[in-house]
């Protein structure tokens, strides 16, 4: 009743609603091309309660310092840098502090490392976002000195991965636009209808940027990508679901009615494909973490504005242009559509001939994909978020062959004693911690209050005599460890390599233990043990955000459909593609699989593919449920056999269903090749599961299974008879 009456709303208004639509089109564009600059990034928040963000508070007041705000300056061993550590501070006033890190004791060293700190108080993003000015003073300085110099380190890294991120998505952005005309020119066999849908999609995309530029919202590398590609994908295919219904109906009626009975059968399913997604994403609104949110956020506003073209503009250009739909005629004539009822006809009788046989296939080859999925591991990228070609992969790699591998992110603990740090018992666990910690394999040093190679009796003497003292003249290397109280003190832990998973945890798990057993408090930190931190958060929660999304998603089934058995049977099928994709994720690129392919064997996935990659699939494999099973009950209601109808529901719906799953791997494909692993995963997960979603499952097991359940499908009662299109 609710569509029905914007739809005739929209029918009573439609040139005001266009003229709206066409001068907000244009005021977007306009202010897009106007606009100073990109929208406010989002800083990575959230998890608050945790030893990580403790030590992040304790750094910040106690010693100046900013937990991943800060970078590395690379440059030849030898050449001397002390002009450069004078001049960079007096340039950048929000550089803190440039500091020499010491060479690892193995010697021999090719490079030499500067730390450098930003300013505690400059946010995050603004710290990122002064990599390109950091960069041209160095290569004029390196130019002067006729030597090479690169940027590298935190801030480095999250910049080159939000360059590469906007370059990824204003490239699958081009690709997918032309991949999807040339598809849905190939399916309605005219130029004019393929235009329509990527209108929408065009369209949905200008109103998003406004919509984010007008509100203020921030953004993040992996919501630009995420949303331009659902958002572009979506808006195709629900265009595509409604311009394929209408011209089916235009053979038998008039654009009017047409358009209605467009409207009430393929609109429902559109609104209801819409919702479902809807509610699989907001779920992401659970973990506390600023980035999933974010993602989310951005996903709920395209799919929103997605419903609003599909359901509003749409019907109205359709109703304007109903002869203008196999325009140019000399071009429509050439590419004949061909006619794909009857083919699908055949197939849809021999699956249905042999249902059983296809249902037990079905499920062994989904159950054998989806099982490397039982060893799948989670892992953070700091570095590893940026592309190997990035100026800052490539000083890391320098950096990694020469030595310095885990200089740039260290795990950093910070102990506490309320009678102070330089007391002899105090010392001594101390003394026992570092060398607990120095022995680990993966260490290549220390570096705290007793790192060094002395005894024990030996720090307790020279503190207690400093301390009586009263630390006058207190050297800077001793203001980096211990606070202006004496009642902190930092210990920072170097690996051997930054990026090996197992070298990372090896280094945290013992000092969560330690930190467990202390007789002092100890927290544990860093920003590898602070992105853990938002690992946990995003899982933490896992089966309240899955029960969630099932009941929501049966609850919408069942008021379309108006039977349980339906909407538990697709809410438990969409959860067999995604299984698949996960196991050829962890094949790919868990277990270097993808090798030969061209995808980065990481040893693990990182951390919020896994998560972001339910919500989407699960909510874009329900277009394809809802569509054919709205079509089989549609049939279902008139001829009242459970055969028939599944045979004409899947051979009404299968050629619409291969063109949105072309259009969707159009849309998806490019991203297979970013240079980002992240998006890599992304896409692949994406891409792996729209196949086996729009393959196996919809056109094999759902009809069998339907098969084997029989009037029970519609269980308690049958539906009601179709209802007549209104007027």
């Amino acid at each position: 009743m609710l569509l029905a009456a914007l739809i005739a709303f929209a029918h009573r208004h439609h040139r005001v609603l266009l003229l709206i639509w066409l001068l907000g089109l244009t005021l977007a564009v306009w202010q897009w091309q106007r606009s100073p600059g990109a929208p406010a990034e989002t800083e990575l928040s959230g998890a608050s309660q945790t030893p990580a963000a403790r030590v992040i508070e304790i750094l910040k007041q106690d010693f100046g310092l900013r937990l991943g705000s800060s970078a590395a300056i690379v440059l030849p061993a030898g050449i001397p840098a002390t002009e450069l550590l004078q001049r960079l501070p007096e340039r950048f006033d929000v550089v803190q502090q440039l500091t020499p890190v010491p060479a690892p004791e193995a010697g021999g060293q090719k490079w030499q490392l500067l730390r450098l700190d930003f300013a505690p108080d400059l946010p995050v993003v603004e710290a990122q976002a002064l990599t390109p000015a950091l960069r041209t003073f160095l290569q004029d300085w390196g130019s002067a000195q006729q030597v090479p110099v690169y940027l590298t380190g935190n801030t480095a890294f999250q910049h080159d991965a939000k360059v590469e991120s906007r370059r990824d998505s204003r490239r699958g952005e081009s690709l997918a636009l032309l991949i999807s005309l040339v598809i849905l020119v190939l399916n309605f066999g005219a130029l004019s209808a393929a235009l329509l849908p990527l209108l929408m999609g065009v369209s949905s995309l200008i109103g998003l940027n406004s919509l984010v530029l007008n509100l203020g919202l921030s953004v993040n590398p992996v919501a630009q990508v995420l949303t331009s590609l659902v958002g572009l994908a979506l808006s195709i295919d629900y265009a595509l679901f409604l311009v394929s219904r209408f011209r089916e109906e235009s053979a038998q009626h008039s654009p009017r009615k047409a358009l209605q009975i467009a409207l009430q059968q393929a609109g429902h399913t559109i609104l209801f494909s819409g919702l479902i997604m809807l509610c699989s994403l907001a779920v992401l609104l659970i973990p506390d973490v600023s980035l999933s949110r974010t993602v989310m956020l951005h996903l709920l506003l395209v799919i929103a504005l997605a419903l609003f073209h599909a359901l509003v503009i749409l019907p109205l250009l359709l109703l304007l242009g109903a002869r203008w739909l196999n325009w140019p005629a000399g071009l429509s004539q050439r590419i004949q559509r061909v006619d794909s009822t009857p083919f699908w006809l055949r197939f849809s009788t021999h699956v249905v001939d042999h249902y059983r046989g296809y249902f037990v296939l079905s499920v062994c080859l989904l159950g054998l994909l989806a099982w490397p999925a039982t060893r799948l591991q989670l892992w953070e990228p700091v570095q590893g978020v940026a592309p190997q070609r990035a100026e800052s992969m490539q000083a890391y790699e320098a950096l990694k062959a020469d030595g310095w591998g885990g200089e740039l992110l260290p795990v950093v603990l910070v102990a506490e004693h309320t009678q102070g740090v330089f007391a002899p018992d105090f010392l001594a666990w101390l003394y026992t911690l570092d060398r607990q910690l120095a022995a680990l394999p993966e260490v290549a040093r220390v570096q705290s209050l007793v790192s060094g190679a002395g005894a024990l009796a030996e720090y307790q003497a020279l503190y207690q005599s400093l301390n009586t003292l009263g630390f006058l003249g207190r050297p800077p290397a001793l203001e980096r460890l211990v606070n202006a109280s004496n009642q902190r003190t930092v210990l920072y832990v170097f690996p051997r390599d930054g990026m090996a998973l197992a070298d990372s945890r090896a280094i945290l798990q013992l000092a969560r233990r330690e930190a467990a057993a202390a007789p002092y408090p100890l927290y544990v930190g860093g920003v590898v043990a602070r992105v853990q931190d938002f690992t946990h958060e995003l899982y933490r929660q896992a089966p309240l955000m899955l029960g969630l999304i099932l009941l929501s998603v049966c609850a919408l089934l069942w008021w379309q459909m108006g039977t349980p058995v339906l909407p538990i049977k697709a809410a438990l099928m969409n959860f067999l593609p995604i299984l698949g994709a996960f196991g050829l994720l962890v094949l790919g690129f868990q277990e270097g699989w993808g090798q030969g392919l061209g995808l980065p064997d990481n040893g693990a996935i990182t951390n919020i593919v896994p998560l972001v990659l339910f919500c989407i699939v699960f909510g874009l494999s329900m277009d394809y449920e809802v569509l054919i099973l709205s079509r089989v009950s549609e049939h279902y209601r008139r001829c009242g056999d459970v055969r028939e109808a599944v045979i004409e529901g899947l051979s009404r719906s299968g050629s619409v269903i291969t063109g949105a799953v072309l259009i969707l791997l159009g849309v998806f494909l490019p991203g297979v090749f970013s240079s980002s692993a992240q998006t890599q995963e992304i896409c692949v997960g994406l891409v792996v599961a729209i196949v086996l979603d729009a393959t196996v499952v919809r056109l094999l097991l759902v009809p069998s299974f339907m098969l084997l359940l029989g009037r029970w499908n519609w269980w308690p009662s049958r539906p009601a008879p179709v209802s007549k299109p209104f007027d």
